[in-house]
């Protein structure tokens, strides 16, 4: 190659490129916004929308709404945050919440009302138990799909629930303590609501300050350099599968005392209701990464949206259309983040 040939494609070469650094810096900073607002824009997108519907909204601010839509939010939120931990070990989701949540509901009025509290709630987390239990050692051990098990044992649950109850519909006592629970306030705040943010700040410091956390985590990033690192993994998969089968089960008891009856259908679409709040929440699909406090704005910021369509006259079809959409965007905007960084 001739030396005039070689300048220019030189010149070329150098033209043709950005000024030094302007072009990896707009990289870093579209890469970093895009991070921010998939990890953390749920904090600023749900202050928002309660201030626009407190505003432009009529009777969203008032105390009687509040209440309702915490109530409502209670039962699906604490569903939600024993999911993520599923979610964030990188096996999607668990389907099987929507028999367990049906079963602890059923279980716990049946029970009450036969043999009293105690024992209903003892059967309730003893079916939760096997529910884990089932569901863990089929992916942990087995390597199972996750969708395919709790499918699966979603049918298997709603079955048995509807062949032992037949389908009928227990009701709560008038003077049973579940009644007294789901009409119950801690002053303005109905017990429901405390105990789904109860959950949530004891799931979220299990996520966040313990061994089994950082385990969890570091499963969902990489499950192979977890193993190699001597951890059991089966163990870590058994463990996310009992946190979300107690969640069901809370959420079971939760949705029984608000409710005042039970029934083995009162829990579909749990398991899609969930994982739109782990999704807007911020917790990526991908597994890794994810946090039990951003699900519970997650269930606020979907709980919030629901009511001010109610309150606006849109029907269900509308509602769900809306949500759907909600979570093409958030799992867009998360492989998005992804991508982003990774390049």
């Amino acid at each position: 190659m001739s030396e005039d040939t070689s300048t220019q494609a030189t010149v070329d070469t150098v033209a043709s490129d950005p000024p030094p650094g302007q072009a990896p810096e707009l990289e870093q900073q579209e890469t970093t916004a895009l991070q921010w607002i998939a990890e953390r824009g749920i904090f600023l997108f749900t202050a928002l929308l309660i201030v626009i519907a407190a505003i432009f909204v009529d009777g969203f601010a008032s105390l009687v709404n509040i209440t309702d839509v915490f109530n409502r939010a209670a039962p699906i939120g604490i569903v939600a945050a024993g999911m993520t931990f599923v979610v964030i070990s990188a096996n999607y989701l668990d389907l099987s919440v929507v028999a367990q949540v049906a079963t602890s509901a059923v279980v716990l009025i049946a029970v009450n009302n036969s043999a009293g509290l105690v024992p209903a709630i003892g059967v309730a987390i003893a079916i939760a138990i096997v529910y884990g239990l089932v569901n863990g050692v089929a992916v942990g051990v087995f390597k199972a799909n996750a969708v395919i098990v709790t499918l699966a044992t979603t049918f298997i649950g709603i079955g048995i629930l509807r062949w032992q109850s037949g389908g009928s519909i227990y009701f709560a006592g008038e003077d049973s303590l579940i009644r007294a629970f789901g009409t119950a306030k801690l002053g303005p705040f109905p017990l429901s609501m405390i105990v789904f943010v109860g959950v949530s700040l004891a799931l979220s410091y299990v996520l966040t300050r313990t061994t089994f956390g950082f385990v969890i985590k570091a499963f969902g990033s990489n499950p192979e350099a977890t193993r190699l690192a001597g951890i059991n993994t089966a163990w870590v998969v058994i463990g996310a599968f009992m946190l979300s089968a107690l969640g069901a089960m809370i959420g079971g008891f939760v949705l029984a005392a608000f409710s005042q009856t039970a029934v083995s259908s009162m829990s579909g679409g749990y398991d899609f209701e969930a994982l739109a709040a782990i999704v807007i929440g911020g917790t990526s699909v991908f597994g890794g990464k994810g946090s039990v406090l951003r699900t519970l704005l997650g269930v606020i910021f979907v709980s919030v949206l629901s009511n001010i369509m109610v309150l606006s006259g849109l029907g269900f079809g509308v509602q769900q259309m809306a949500i759907g959409a909600l979570i093409v965007a958030a799992v867009s905007l998360d492989a998005l983040a992804r991508k982003a960084a990774t390049s």
